[in-house]
């Protein structure tokens, strides 16, 4: 690409904490398999470390940059390029984009029809390879780098639940974390555990919010106690807890 097409940062933000507004800055320190330093969304599990959205689209939807709560505006990309599966690449910075951003009810006041945003909020990522992005910065889309993750919720718990490794246990937040859906998704998680009991995934390694063993599976204690992880009706999450 000619040098005076390249795609290229044109602004920055990170979200210090859930109650505080999105901040401008003029660089952000990436951490791979991590997300944003210093950001609310940074975390080990989750597909949602990085929201990328272009220039060309805010300006279609008369939009600000920020609005859409974005880390990364880019300008210039080509917008086929921009797509799950795509990689972002500016120096040793590389970004996986892993799916797209859905509408939800906190830019509904500065949008106003949810249904027309969808598929135009921007782009999930995730940090493969960290170091320091500043706006101005030249990058590269890459399509194609990799695969997109899966539409289907189903796809992804099931994904996520075979990565559990033996010996250590998650808890329903962190399932709905690592598959990238609100945390309201909390209470439809029982109902995939059932509907899942004989697809022989490790469901016995998900435990509640307090360590304690589920209900719908009566053999999960002794299930966990021959990967070595005792329990009493409950699980020391300080000791056997797997963030990834």
């Amino acid at each position: 690409m000619p040098p005076d097409t390249q795609p290229r940062i044109e602004r920055l933000f990170v979200k210090p904490a859930r109650n505080e507004p999105m901040r401008a800055v003029e660089a952000l320190a990436l951490v791979a398999r991590f997300g944003i330093a210093g950001d609310i969304h940074a975390h080990k599990l989750s597909p949602r470390q990085v929201l990328v959205t272009l220039a060309s689209e805010l300006d279609a939807l008369g939009l600000a940059p920020g609005t859409l709560y974005e880390n990364l505006v880019i300008e210039g990309a080509v917008p086929e390029d921009f797509r799950p599966g795509s990689a972002i690449v500016s120096g040793a910075v590389e970004i996986r984009l892993t799916m797209h951003c859905e509408p939800c009810q906190r830019i509904a006041p500065l949008v106003g029809n949810l249904a027309a945003m969808v598929g135009r909020r921007g782009i999930l990522g995730v940090v493969v390879h960290g170091g320091t992005l500043r706006t101005g910065d030249a990058v590269s889309l890459i399509p194609g780098r990799y695969s997109p993750l899966p539409a289907s919720v189903q796809q992804k718990f099931s994904d996520f639940v075979a990565t559990i490794p033996a010996g250590r246990v998650v808890r329903y937040r962190d399932v709905t974390m690592a598959i990238g859906v609100d945390d309201s998704f909390v209470r439809a998680l029982p109902g995939y555990i059932r509907r899942n009991l004989d697809a022989g995934l490790p469901l016995h390694r998900i435990v509640d919010g307090r360590g304690q063993l589920l209900a719908a599976l009566p053999q999960q204690a002794g299930m966990l106690a021959a990967e070595g992880v005792p329990s009493d009706g409950a699980v020391d999450l300080s000791r056997f807890l797997w963030q990834g």
